[in-house]
């Protein structure tokens, strides 16, 4: 009885330290020196991304998993100082404490009002599952698409109205689909999946290629499906494609309105399969699921800009998650050494000091301070923050 007790006090204390936002991350310090005035803001034991300014620039607000009473929630909206300090949830009434709340992703704030974007993921759609499977030519299997549908909608921090209340633009992510009209085995339908670049990214690391940017002079945001890019004004039901964005994600409107910076994946060589998933149901039949899986691995990502109105896009360098300089001068761009910033125009590169390790950099509205994503080996991030020249 002693050690059963024991047992379930360790359990339990465990359970505390893991929800507790305060207990300090197991990470290893970066190999590059930290130059002055770096800080990481966040020691969280689960994932902390997706940073975003507040208008003054004096507050940060970031995506966590878990967060306090939240802690089963895979994305919390937080903010915390930027000088460091003590952390609060954004969305109260939306994600209230000691509830398992919804997950809210992609946090952007807009221009002048403050009023903040975000996105949702719905709940996705059963694929085939079983305790064995069988594939035409491999045996090595990516997990299946997560991103089916969401939403993105727009709140003002501190609303008391209800969260269905608010511009909400549904999204439709290419990935997965039922076609009832096939028959194998007397089957009733057969699963189609696709695994588009911006999937197995998601599935890596947890970023989400419909990340809004606001228009700076307010009022229209730009997002992605994954597959293209997308301008929508709040209040409206749908969104208008942007051409000349095919594959785009990860889209930020430049300060003076007229260009928007994306990420587009160059696709690796097309492979399918067709997967046959064995379960066994209660009285011991053989319960037969078919997939069709078609899937593309992510080859280089490319920062691309084209007018905002749409047309031919120009690259700028390899990288992903573009963030503009408030002067609209600087195109800062993750890669795999870290954070490197790129003139507008093309040319000019520079690494920012101290963000090894670094993806989805937010420029402070004064231009003095970088927010980033700092991801260690087991993938989990903290938000760090580091001068700029």
């Amino acid at each position: 009885m002693r050690r059963a007790t024991v047992a379930a006090a360790a359990v339990l204390l465990l359970a505390q330290t893991w929800a507790c936002r305060d207990a300090p991350s197991p990470w290893e310090p970066p190999t590059e020196e930290i130059p002055p005035g770096a800080r990481q803001l966040t020691f969280n034991p689960g994932d902390d991304r997706s940073p975003a300014w507040s208008i003054g620039g004096d507050s940060i607000v970031y995506v966590a998993e878990g967060f306090g009473d939240l802690s089963r929630s895979d994305g919390v909206l937080v903010s915390i100082p930027a000088e460091g300090g003590a952390a609060q949830t954004v969305f109260r009434l939306v994600q209230p404490e000691r509830a398992t709340a919804p997950e809210l992703l992609a946090p952007a704030v807009e221009p002048g009002t403050g009023r903040i974007a975000y996105a949702q993921l719905l709940l996705a759609q059963g694929v085939c599952t079983g305790e064995e499977t069988s594939c035409d030519a491999t045996d090595t299997l990516p997990a299946p698409p997560v991103l089916q549908r969401g939403r993105l909608r727009v709140r003002t921090p501190g609303a008391t109205t209800p969260a269905d209340q608010d511009p909400t633009l549904p999204l439709t992510f290419d990935g997965v689909e039922f076609d009832d009209s096939r028959h194998p085995f007397g089957l009733p339908g057969v699963w189609i999946t696709t695994l588009h670049p911006f999937q197995h990214r998601y599935n890596e690391v947890s970023l989400l290629p419909a990340r809004p940017s606001w228009d700076p002079d307010g009022g229209r945001l730009v997002t992605s499906d994954g597959l293209q890019l997308l301008l929508w004004s709040p209040g409206q039901t749908t969104a208008t494609p942007i051409p000349g964005t095919d594959g785009g994600n990860w889209p930020a409107w430049s300060p003076d309105g007229t260009t928007i910076a994306f990420t587009r994946f160059d696709r690796g060589p097309e492979f399918r399969t067709t997967c046959q998933h064995l379960s066994f149901g209660p009285t011991g039949t053989i319960v037969v699921c078919v997939e069709e899986r078609t899937q593309w691995p992510s080859g280089r990502s490319v920062v691309l800009v084209i007018p905002a109105a749409g047309g031919e896009p120009i690259d700028l360098l390899e990288g992903s998650d573009p963030a503009w300089s408030p002067d609209g001068e600087w195109v800062y761009v993750a890669r795999p050494d870290g954070i490197w910033r790129v003139a507008a125009g093309g040319g000019v590169l520079g690494r920012v000091e101290g963000t090894d390790g670094g993806t989805e950099p937010a420029v402070s509205p004064d231009g003095t301070m970088l927010a980033f994503t700092r991801r260690g080996e087991d993938r989990k991030g903290d938000i760090w923050v580091v001068p700029l020249p």
